[in-house]
């Protein structure tokens, strides 16, 4: 029996120093795996500027090659973040990233930059004026559907007489004021801040993005104010004023599905205004409203 009992204390003696063995070695790896990922880590932070710049320009161009247009948009940010400036061809690249991101005029300042920086001679010279070609067929074709939006609100919206008195009695009803500018005003407010415009990817977050206008009126002038924010970090307050005298009172609005937005137009210069959330009916809703106010100041 103590033959037998010396065994067993042999067996379990053999496999508490193989277990204890193959746990130094899991340890030994996981420590070894670690110091490796801290040296890599502080191999890449210790890269020179200018080698950063090469990896980076480098992870661009395969983004771009796979279209991976945000991933290449990232490397991009990177790389205005160093202190040393990058080639010209970096200005080409952000220009067709922001194109392929419906960011127009900040696709057209880049290409333009590329150009005057690489010159005739530059490797994507002629890649670079078919963006600019491009920019501008989507600059025509906003204008001409600003135009058709124009045309096709200006036949569907009534102002005649006794509409325009229906209308101004249903919003002073609305509102229980009497005084049927105040009624306005407050009903504009009210839907600017219900379809105020948030970035598409920011629409479900907590942080203050996108823009936000309200109006004050005075006599003979829409003061209008515009809070716009494109980070959650800070915003910036302007302010613009639009005279009704000889004004046309009928404003349009307009939508693209490109950017995700609609628009109200500006009634003197026919361009975009006010940005506003991608609701078509919604726009229209603010553009009556916003007509209606301007023909109420134009008879008082």
């Amino acid at each position: 029996m103590s033959s037998l009992i010396c065994f067993f204390k042999y067996l379990q003696s053999r496999l508490l120093n193989q277990l204890s063995l193959k746990v130094a070695v899991l340890q030994r790896a996981f420590l070894g795996g670690l110091c490796l990922f801290f040296v890599s880590t502080s191999y890449a932070q210790a890269l020179p500027e200018d080698i950063e710049l090469d990896r980076l320009m480098l992870a661009t161009e395969t983004a771009i090659e796979t279209q991976q247009w945000q991933r290449a948009n990232v490397r991009l940010i990177s790389i205005n973040a160093l202190t040393i400036d990058p080639p010209p061809r970096y200005y080409f690249y952000r220009g067709k990233v922001s194109m392929a991101m419906a960011q127009y005029s900040e696709a057209q300042d880049a290409i333009e930059r590329y150009l005057k920086e690489a010159g005739r001679e530059g490797e994507f010279y002629r890649q670079g004026l078919a963006i600019l070609n491009r920019i501008e067929d989507k600059q025509t074709a906003e204008r001409d559907n600003v135009e058709r939006n124009r045309r096709v609100d200006l036949s569907q919206l009534s102002l005649q007489d006794q509409d325009h008195q229906d209308y101004l009695t249903k919003i002073s009803d609305l509102y229980l004021l009497e005084e049927p500018r105040q009624a306005l005003q407050l009903h504009i407010n009210t839907l600017l801040t219900n379809h105020r415009f948030i970035p598409g990817k920011y629409r479900r977050s907590s942080e203050w993005l996108g823009s936000l206008y309200q109006v004050k009126v005075v006599k003979g002038q829409v003061i209008l104010v515009a809070k716009r924010a494109d980070t959650g970090q800070s915003y910036q307050i302007s302010q613009d004023v639009l005279s009704i005298y000889g004004v046309n009172p009928y404003i349009s609005s307009s939508c693209d599905s490109l950017s995700q937005q609609c628009w109200l137009n500006h009634p003197e210069t026919g361009k975009l205004w006010l940005e506003l959330e991608p609701n078509l009916q919604a726009a229209k809703d603010i553009a009556e409203a916003f007509s209606h106010l301007i023909r109420v100041m134009q008879q008082s």
